[in-house]
């Protein structure tokens, strides 16, 4: 079995048939941590352990090594010298032997920060210590105030692949939500389905639901897809937000629809950020919720949009431009996607409408969008809900058509965005690895972590790959990371290329899409099998900056990925 000629003969970590390879694997893995390449510092100052102090909240979602879902939501606390020493998780993962956990403490673990902001070794994984077990997370530092996150373990029973951030958690208390306006988004699965919902609410005085509205989107295993919502969205008759008053722990929500009651473990990372795990057992999802903004963004919106292909039960992911012109008309948009595997040699374009923002949100309607095998709709409809996050504008998008579940995020692009020059950057991708699926007859989850430098397109560093699938998860640390970078010769505004002489070896190529001089969004576009979204971000060891945007929405637009591995799976078993 192969993992795409990647030359890791002796530290790739494989869970065998056999346990004496199983335990020799494990020895193979201890004795390489000690020799793994170093990072090199990125232009911006060099990372070391300090830069990870203070409590964070994170959340992770992905695929464990029984092939269902796991997904992570907690905090953790780490001292700034490479120790644990406190936090609060959930864990779910409905087919593994963790089941539901809710408020798990952290009893202790360890880090150890490289120079480029990655582990410096193997053994420098971020590890949560719980009376639970030990979960292991690789990580890319982007400042002080967060990163991006991969779970990275080959734990025999639970480990796995997903992908998430993490940010440095502020004071909230119940009294800074009460009152608040929040669009909101969450996805995973259930045990028959993969589902999405985005919506929107307002908090009374007392932190009970005073309005609301939602969406949810669902597609069965057989390919069934359900929109019990309709066009119009679903009325909020009932729901609370109730934050704990001790440090760390998780507070809880509950929202009640036409499809049900849901409920939700809440940790909070700010008053305008709260990041939900669900704990109803009906559906297993995570996601966030951010303050509601009272307008679509006008201008260029860079967004990214994954799910799965129902034509031929395939993952499906783009990436690109939606220009909206302030009074309800999309001027012009360009998508690059990735269908299956397949992906145009240049960007497709598209055109469309939004309605009236009411109730926090309104509808968009796309006319010669791609978003089943390589043909433009003449009518894809999506529910987008506006907000502002750490001063950027975006919108959670959430496809209502019927003929599919796709969602994602969109950003308000800033003037003349650029792929900086001497900058250091953290990478994420995550996705579905189909060349390997094939290997192995089953859905493969890949979860990728990178930190590369920018020499005037030149792109150099260290990557971290996982793929997780039915009994295996197989990890490659720490391998060199080539690619080059050009800017579009069109005029598509932040649009790039990134080439890398040997695709799922030293990287993926992608198409780019600059949002603002922190952040670029990207989907695997070469060819490789691979259909997967990207995250860039920019790096800073010497400053604290605001945790990049874009980081906070990393699971939802994974969790959609995991909708063509159940369909698949449903249908093949």
């Amino acid at each position: 079995m192969s993992l795409r000629n990647r030359q890791v003969p002796s530290c790739v970590a494989v869970k065998s048939v056999l346990a004496i390879f199983a335990v020799l694997s494990l020895s193979f893995l201890v004795a390489c941590g000690s020799s793994s390449p170093h990072g090199t510092p990125p232009p911006t100052g060099g990372f070391s352990n300090s830069n990870l102090s203070g409590t964070y909240a994170f959340s992770v979602v992905g695929e464990d090594i029984n092939g269902g879902i796991i997904a992570f939501a907690g905090t953790f606390t780490a001292n700034g010298s490479g120790g644990i020493t406190g936090g609060t998780i959930d864990v779910v993962e409905p087919a593994g032997p963790l089941g539901s956990l809710q408020g798990v403490g952290v009893t202790g673990g360890g880090y150890n920060v490289g120079a480029d902001g990655r582990p410096e070794s193997k053994s420098g994984l971020l590890t949560l210590v719980t009376a639970n077990g030990s979960f292991a997370f690789d990580f890319v530092l982007s400042s002080s105030n967060g990163g991006l996150i991969t779970y990275y373990s080959t734990n025999e029973n639970y480990g796995g692949s997903g992908s998430g951030s993490f940010q440095l958690q502020t004071s909230v208390s119940q009294s800074s939500i009460n009152g608040q306006s929040y669009t909101f988004s969450t996805s995973g699965a259930s045990s028959t389905a993969s589902v999405a919902t985005a919506g929107a609410f307002t908090l009374n005085g007392s932190g009970s639901v005073a309005t609301g509205i939602e969406d949810l989107t669902s597609v069965s295993n057989t390919g069934v897809v359900d929109v019990p919502c309709g066009a119009s969205g679903c009325t909020m008759t009932a729901g609370n937000i109730t934050l704990s008053s001790t440090a760390g722990a998780p507070g809880t929500a509950s929202f009640t629809t036409t499809p049900g009651t849901f409920t939700f473990d809440v940790y909070p990372v700010s008053p305008s950020q709260l990041i939900f795990i669900e704990t109803d057992g009906t559906f297993f999802t995570t996601g966030n919720a951010f303050s509601q903004a009272t307008s679509i963004p006008a201008g260029n919106n860079v967004y990214s949009v994954a799910g799965i292909d129902i034509s031929d039960d395939e993952p499906t992911a783009s990436v690109g431009l939606l220009v909206t012109n302030g009074s309800g008309g999309i001027t012009s948009g360009y998508q690059d996607y990735n269908d299956a595997g397949t992906s145009p040699v240049s960007p497709d374009t598209f055109t469309g409408s939004y309605t009236t923002l009411t109730s926090g949100r309104s509808v968009i309607t796309l006319v010669g969008f791609v978003n089943e095998s390589g043909l433009g709709c003449s009518s894809c409809s999506f529910a987008v809900y506006p907000f502002v996050s750490g001063g950027v504008s975006g919108m959670e998008i959430l496809e209502i058509d019927g003929g599919g579940i796709t969602g994602g995020v969109a950003y308000a692009q800033t003037a003349s965005p650029t792929f900086a020059s001497g900058q250091g950057y953290g990478m994420n991708l995550t996705g579905s690895n189909l060349s390997l699926a094939e290997e192995v007859e089953e859905p493969v989850e890949e979860d990728d972590i990178a930190e590369f430098t920018n020499s005037s397109g030149t792109l150099t560093g260290l990557i971290d790959f996982n793929d997780a699938y039915q009994g295996q998860v197989t990890t490659a640390f720490a391998q060199k990371y080539t690619a080059t970078y050009a800017a579009d010769s069109t005029g598509i505004s932040g649009r790039g290329t990134v080439t890398t002489p040997t695709p799922g070896t030293t990287g993926y190529g992608m198409a780019t899409y600059v949002v603002d001089s922190s952040t670029s969004l990207a989907v695997v576009n070469d060819g490789s099998g691979m259909v997967a979204l990207g995250m860039l971000d920019t790096q800073s060891a010497t400053t604290a900056a605001s945790a990049n945007a874009a980081q906070q929405h990393l699971v939802a637009i994974r969790a959609a990925m995991m909708a063509g591995k159940h369909l698949k799976k449903g249908k093949n078993h």
